[in-house]
């Protein structure tokens, strides 16, 4: 039987490589040999073992082979789909986040094409997607003031994003420092550290009391949230992207109904609309994401660059592996997941 190489989670904080059988496609399914990819906040519950996170639900330790990553470039190495074909250079989202090994399956569905390019630029084309669907459903944003909470890597996609679209203050929020001043270098008009600066007081005074016709929040937790809710002027809106850390929130709802607040929700986007689109602005050079790109690890030092984005310490954003993993020692062998029969499901 053919195998692949596929990390697998066996333990908070723990990753191990294993030889896994190599994923067979099913009709207008592809097999994508990795380039390069992205570690993101919704790869972390996994990895951290937050089994309190919704994303967790009904799991246990050891994860199935293949979790977690979805940023990903590669090369089509298998095809049975009549759009793709073997060597076609793609972006391509795995089910279920399931993409960290050396080859992994996808649908076409759920794959776009992808030019010539550095790919640790292009492969930031994913997150950029999700930033772009969000950035659809907002009204007209010329010359008005937008928040962003928030300045993780999503948070700077936003911020670069807005600054594009014609806002004429634009203030990024965040814990630390270092973070804050790559906001500069994406747009940015202002900062603001959260825990030292009055954030509420700075905005008011920027907005002549009135509050900002726009918030994004990209963190994911009530405290942040509620700040969010509380900075908007009479009828701004508020748009909540960063992913519940838990099923329930309480909200202070009254002062967001009196301003009469428009609350805007967004995740997941429409792939064949939204992708390229932003697979072009990255491409074309309209959207520098340098900045954001800050850690390089091979594939198979996947440990590390998980370990050094949860502690979000060294200045790290955007920690990019690069395949392939050809040379990874196998650890142990397995022939199935434990909590299901196919590296896809």
């Amino acid at each position: 039987m053919q195998t692949t190489r596929a990390a697998q989670m066996v333990a908070p904080r723990r990753i191990e490589w294993i030889d896994f059988p190599f994923p067979e496609p099913g009709d207008g399914e592809i097999v994508v040999r990795l380039e390069a990819a992205a570690v993101c906040g919704s790869d972390l519950p996994y990895f951290l073992g937050e089994m309190e996170h919704p994303a967790l639900a009904n799991h246990r330790y050891p994860l199935p082979p293949f979790y977690s990553l979805h940023e990903l470039i590669g090369y089509v190495s298998m095809s049975r789909s009549k759009r793709f074909k073997e060597g076609d250079r793609v972006l391509s989202v795995p089910p279920l986040q399931k993409g960290m090994g050396l080859d992994f399956l996808a649908h076409e569905s759920m794959t776009v094409p992808i030019p010539a390019g550095p790919p640790e630029r292009l492969v930031l084309a994913q997150p950029l997607g999700t930033v772009v669907h969000a950035c659809m459903k907002l009204p007209n944003l010329l010359g008005q003031t937008a928040v962003i909470i928030g300045q993780g890597p999503i948070g700077q996609l936003f911020t670069g994003l807005l600054n594009r679209m014609g806002v004429r203050d634009l203030i990024a929020v965040d814990l630390l420092p270092e973070r804050l001043a790559v906001s500069r270098r994406m747009g940015a008009t202002a900062t603001l550290q959260a825990g030292v600066d009055d954030v509420r007081s700075a905005i008011l005074d920027r907005t002549h009391g009135h509050g900002a016709d726009l918030v994004v929040e990209a963190v994911g937790y009530p405290a942040t949230l509620n700040e969010a809710a509380g900075l908007i002027r009479r009828n701004g809106t508020l748009l909540a992207f960063g992913v519940p850390h838990q099923p329930r929130y309480e909200i202070s709802f009254l002062d967001f109904f009196v301003k009469e607040g428009r609350l805007i929700n967004s995740l997941g986007p429409d792939i064949q609309r939204e992708f390229p689109i932003a697979v072009d602005l990255i491409a074309s050079g309209r959207l520098d994401v340098t900045p954001i790109v800050t850690h390089h690890f091979p594939l198979e030092e996947a440990q590390r660059a998980f370990s050094l984005f949860a502690q979000r310490t060294d200045g790290v954003l955007k920690a990019i592996l690069h395949g392939d993993a050809r040379s990874i020692p196998v650890v142990h062998a397995t022939t199935l997941p434990p909590n299901g029969p196919h590296p896809a499901q």
